[in-house]
């Protein structure tokens, strides 16, 4: 798991590939001062369409840090796509992973509208030094990323 190295990737066999994408905006990859690491980031500036480009920095929690940024665009309903690593993750039921260098995607990831606000759900795959993978649903408010963690955010319409 983890980011993968298209030009050092073989896939064994054909697969089919879903996706969604921006004409105005990508993820770049570009030296990062706080990390010191070359990192994607965003780049590029998209007034239309109905998704999200998010970089989230170290240290902000994944689930409290789409809210806030969906909050300030007007967004209720969303799905939620993404990879990046969490300094020990822990899952709903309780479950820690003792691991500074876990990477982490996103199996299942919503954004909902509450009577209490807005509410994150992100089912994942955690893999950590070890290659012992892990799946569960992140505790909101309680999983700080590690180096970086890249979502894309695709609001729910009904048109």
């Amino acid at each position: 798991m983890g980011h993968v190295l298209p030009f050092d990737s073989v896939v064994s066999q054909p697969v089919a590939v879903k996706g969604h994408g921006s004409v105005t905006t990508t993820f770049d990859s570009v030296p990062d001062p706080e990390t010191n690491f070359t990192l994607f980031s965003v780049k590029g500036r998209g007034e239309e369409g109905n998704g999200i480009l998010l970089r989230v920095r170290p240290n902000e929690d994944v689930a409290t840090a789409i809210e806030e940024v969906c909050r300030t665009h007007g967004i209720e309903s969303a799905r939620v796509y993404g990879i990046g690593s969490i300094n020990e993750p822990v899952f709903e039921d309780g479950r820690r992973i003792v691991c500074l260098a876990t990477e982490i995607a996103i199996e299942n990831g919503s954004l909902e509208k509450t009577p209490e606000g807005l509410r994150t759900s992100l089912d994942a795959a955690v893999v950590d030094t070890d290659g012992v993978l892990y799946h569960g649903r992140l505790a909101r408010g309680d999983n700080p990323v590690g180096v970086t963690f890249e979502l894309v955010i695709v609001e729910n319409r009904e048109s």
